[in-house]
């Protein structure tokens, strides 16, 4: 009976929660400033109890129940020029931000000469900069078509949303809490709609669809500054064969 108890105290004991919180851009995104690092943290609370029992004594000996945190790696700059470059069509490797790798090294050399910025495997600052704030713009549009009826995909769903617009500076976590509905608030305020903390329908759905516009209009124009580096570096031509024998020439002279 003594044992039958103490393994009923054990199921009973052991808890698991997670809670996932991802940290963005924050105002810059939203003020359409290009650069900074994104980082998100993934952090898990996970309970264990633990017995020993000694065969002689019959003693039972618990650990004390503890949090244990766990760091996901972060969304690192590289990570994002990844993202980027995936979503452009010039990178199909993983998303580790190893941005030296052969993989995304071969990924922006494409890129340069695509939009014929130059003919290397480096990126320029302000091809570098321009590449993160896209990451972060693809990332917003995929929370805003995000398919699912969840409640968690809906509220990333409001939250990018809300940021886009301004009104939203917290973590996208598609939680609903506090933060998000003094947001909703303001958003409402300012547009001369309904007073209160929450969507109708029809509100959702302006607010989404706002919002998508906006991000895809700024999604183009990222772009657009991308290609626009090629004007102002055009790329340098390459050597024909007649200027390599002409150099190598000097070169033995």
């Amino acid at each position: 009976m003594i044992k039958l108890k103490h393994l009923n105290g054990l199921v009973l004991g052991t808890l698991l929660a997670g809670n996932v919180a991802y940290a963005d851009f924050g105002d810059a995104v939203v003020g359409g400033l290009v650069g900074g690092a994104v980082g998100s943290v993934i952090t898990n609370e996970v309970y264990n109890s633990n017995r020993s029992e000694s065969t002689t004594t019959h003693r039972r000996h618990h650990k004390s129940t503890h949090k244990r945190r766990y760091t996901a790696p972060r969304n690192t700059p590289g990570m994002k020029i990844q993202s980027a470059l995936s979503s452009l069509g010039f990178y199909h490797g993983r998303i580790d931000g190893e941005i030296n790798s052969f993989e995304t090294r071969s990924a922006i050399r494409e890129m340069n000469r695509a939009y014929e910025i130059s003919s290397n495997a480096s990126l320029k600052p302000e091809a570098r900069d321009a590449l993160i704030y896209l990451g972060t713009l693809f990332e917003f549009d995929r929370y805003l078509i995000g398919r699912g009826g969840d409640a968690r995909t809906k509220g990333r769903k409001i939250q990018t949303a809300l940021k886009i617009h301004g009104f939203y500076f917290s973590k996208i976590d598609g939680v609903v809490g506090r933060g998000t509905r003094e947001a909703i608030a303001r958003y409402k305020a300012a547009n001369g709609l309904s007073y209160g903390p929450s969507l109708d329908f029809e509100e959702e759905y302006q607010l989404i669809s706002s919002a998508k516009q906006m991000n895809d209009k700024n999604i183009e124009d990222t772009i657009a500054s991308l290609k626009e580096l090629g004007a102002k570096h055009p790329a340098a031509p390459a050597p024909n064969s007649q200027d390599v024998q002409e150099l190598k020439l000097k070169t033995v002279q």
